[in-house]
């Protein structure tokens, strides 16, 4: 969708309009966003836009790989499916890559998360420069935070300031292989199938539970107590 103004709230042409992008997989979320992004263009507060919506990892990350797609910014929620085909399991995972692969594309956190172990990994390892907590966004700050952010100013809401200021950053950091392993339980896969999806013995995926456990503080040996707490910390 192609947003256009001049301030006035009338129409003007643009040869070469921005692009922003919003992954979400909350349809509601993404229009309401949509629509205030609108009318900070209307005013004059925002640049043209082209804005184009996604909902999901997947979509998301073949959208990405097309030679002809571009664009400036994403607004990117963290909680949505999973993409294990690409090693996807939460927004910040496709945040990560993007930056890895296309790092002029700046990144806009929107995020219902409010564990702050979990935010604070999302500060340290994706360190976006722009970071929202989607109760605490209004017409106002968002359209701020897309403006500072756009010009390469840091924008954050104030349960992220927060969290800096206390600068409560976990320890608590999941390698590729932990990250699957704990998703691969979430979804109930046997124990005896696990070995053959990750190229692991038998021995290793119980050698790898307990390192978890103890990692995670998780005191109850089950494996639902595991996926519970990884749950918990936002993790998966």
């Amino acid at each position: 969708m192609d947003y256009r103004g001049n301030g006035n709230g009338t129409e003007c042409p643009q040869e070469q309009p921005h692009r922003i992008l919003i992954v979400d997989d909350h349809p509601l979320s993404c229009k309401g966003y949509e629509l205030i992004i609108q009318m900070g263009i209307q005013k004059g507060i925002l640049p043209y836009f082209d804005i184009e919506i996604i909902h999901s990892l997947e979509a998301a990350y073949r959208l990405f790989i097309e030679e002809s797609f571009t664009c400036d910014m994403v607004l990117l929620d963290i909680c949505m499916k999973p993409f294990p085909e690409q090693n996807l399991f939460s927004g910040d995972d496709l945040g990560r890559w993007v930056i890895e692969k296309y790092p002029k594309i700046k990144i806009l956190v929107m995020t219902s998360l409010l564990e702050r172990h979990r935010l604070g990994n999302i500060l340290k390892t994706l360190n976006p420069l722009g970071f929202l907590i989607k109760s605490e966004v209004d017409e106002l700050n968002l359209v701020q935070a897309v403006r500072s952010v756009l010009r390469g100013i840091p924008f954050y809401s104030a349960t992220i300031m927060e969290v800096m200021r206390n600068r409560f950053v976990s320890d608590i950091q999941l390698d590729l292989e932990e990250k699957t392993f704990i998703w691969l339980l979430s979804q109930g896969t046997p124990t005896k199938e696990i070995p053959e999806q990750l190229h692991w013995s038998l021995s290793k995926v119980e050698k790898r539970k307990r390192a978890l456990r103890k990692k995670l503080g998780v005191e109850n040996n089950t494996t639902m107590a595991l996926v519970k707490k990884a749950k918990e910390l936002g993790i998966i």
